[in-house]
């Protein structure tokens, strides 16, 4: 049964990997195996009745996307780094590679002040920030304008390829009732591939899609089983057990 639990896949990951990131692989095998003892079964328990415990793989979903399409970031006619809708929540992979960058200044609890009243959410967002994610977890930090601080003069992205797991997708998302990876509204510069060119462009997003979700069923495991060592990384910091506990 462990084996069933998700491993990120390894094209994901930046070469060299700095120490945190390779503390938090290294924790995951312990993790992953407390909770088939007897120790655990509370927290296995209570896992899996509030989590679909078992990973996605990308053979099981469906691309509702035209086949070569992707995003243009060089002719981006908005920018997904600006903008109240433009949240970006942060996985504890995430969080290790911003530390192991020295970028840990871009993690925050704070979100931007929404500039309707009510706030306009979409389904996916409503979703996303009532979950313990959206509770307790902390998302990237933006400026008075509400850009992303790690956006550059150049427009580029100052953490690659260091960036989360959210922005390496974009804008292949995941409806998971339906196993659908579909295009985000948000994006309204896609372009075409030629067909030699799209196979591994495309599946490269799908497949961050995929590890994207999978990263959270391994964050609730961790926090589960492995809040000690967690701490012993520094990365139970960035999160707010008080809205954690409470959930």
């Amino acid at each position: 049964m462990p084996a069933a639990l998700p491993v990120l896949h390894e094209q994901t990951r930046p070469a060299g990997a700095g120490p945190v990131e390779r503390g938090l692989d290294a924790l995951w095998p312990t993790a992953r195996a407390r909770l088939w003892t007897a120790r655990y079964w509370r927290e296995t328990l209570q896992l899996w009745r509030g989590y679909r415990l078992r990973p996605l793989d990308l053979g099981q979903l469906t691309i509702a996307i035209p086949s070569g399409q992707v995003p243009d970031c060089d002719a981006c006619t908005e920018l997904c780094c600006t903008g109240e809708h433009a949240v970006v929540s942060l996985r504890f992979r995430d969080l290790a590679r911003l530390v192991d960058a020295g970028r840990s200044a871009a993690i925050t609890h704070e979100r931007p002040a929404p500039t309707t009243s009510p706030p306009k959410r979409t389904w996916a967002r409503r979703e996303a920030d009532a979950s313990v994610f959206g509770r307790a977890f902390p998302v990237l930090a933006r400026d008075r304008t509400g850009t992303c601080t790690l956006l550059t003069d150049e427009r580029t992205c100052g953490a690659f390829p260091a960036w989360p797991l959210s922005c390496a997708r974009y804008p292949y998302a995941l409806d998971l009732q339906r196993r659908v990876i579909f295009w985000a509204k948000g994006c309204a510069s896609p372009v075409m591939l030629p067909a030699a060119e799209a196979p591994p462009r495309v599946r490269a997003l799908a497949r961050a899609v995929v590890d994207a979700y999978n990263e959270r069923l391994r964050d609730v495991v961790l926090l589960a089983v492995a809040r000690k060592e967690l701490d012993d990384l520094g990365l139970l910091r960035f999160i707010d057990l008080d809205k954690l506990d409470r959930s």
